[in-house]
């Protein structure tokens, strides 16, 4: 399968947020529990390509915990990878996790102010700065705030993998242009995590159908671009 084609055209604006996720046919965004088991081969490159697209991979803290992050790796010579960023108010992050051990580009942690304020989160940002990450003060810890921080230190093309909770909170905020959706073609007898959360009144967003293929064992790939009406 062409991945140039599932990636598609580069975005006629900057800057832009590209959402990736995978869902089973019944709407789970894992399978016990974790997303590793959903997906293919052609899934998986891409993955890759959208990160060889992105100036900063933007995932939450969860996430990176419970998928075992790995951290970010140099996959093509001509340049180094981008970032990972994760919003956190906690930093319970561990420094010889391999999110932490194995990466060539250093991850950023984005942390409101306030919370840096609180000694159990203070003293845990000398640790994993000694690891090799940057502690980034995210002024009230919104979700504009963290776009804001990523935005000024110029990073253009942001890319979302998740989680369902930070996942809902752009769509709340409308800040997605492009959402890239894997189809696994797996039925679920119910929704382990859904593919987006959030806690509040809930917002909708219409979407425009750029691009569907489907691959030889049934996997699908869904492209769409933010639609002219607005957020509901």
């Amino acid at each position: 399968m062409d991945i140039a084609s599932l990636l598609g055209p580069e975005p006629t604006h900057l800057p832009a947020l590209r959402a990736n996720m995978v869902s089973t046919l019944t709407g789970s965004a894992t399978i016990n529990d974790l997303s590793e088991a959903m997906g293919n081969d052609t899934d998986g490159k891409l993955f890759q390509a959208l990160r060889g697209w992105a100036d900063v991979v933007f995932v939450g803290g969860q996430t990176v915990r419970s998928e075992d992050y790995s951290g970010v790796e140099q996959h093509s010579p001509d340049s180094p990878p981008a970032p990972i960023a994760v919003p956190t108010q906690s930093l319970k992050f561990e420094p010889d996790s391999k999110f932490l051990t194995h990466f060539t580009t250093a991850p950023l942690f984005l942390v409101p102010h306030a919370a840096l304020q609180n000694p159990e989160v203070s003293a845990r940002k000398g640790p994993l700065e000694a690891a090799g990450a940057e502690v980034i003060d995210a002024g009230e810890g919104t979700m504009q705030d963290y776009l804001r921080v990523l935005r000024e230190r110029g990073f253009q093309r942001i890319l979302c993998e998740g989680g369902p909770g930070m996942l809902g909170q752009l769509v709340h905020i409308d800040a997605i242009d492009q959402m890239y959706l894997t189809l696994d073609p797996h039925l679920s007898t119910g929704v382990e995590k859904p593919v987006a959360t959030f806690h509040g009144t809930h917002s909708h967003r219409r979407m425009h159908l750029e691009n569907i293929a489907a691959d030889t064992d049934s996997t699908v790939f869904l492209r769409y671009s933010r639609a002219s009406e607005p957020v509901d």
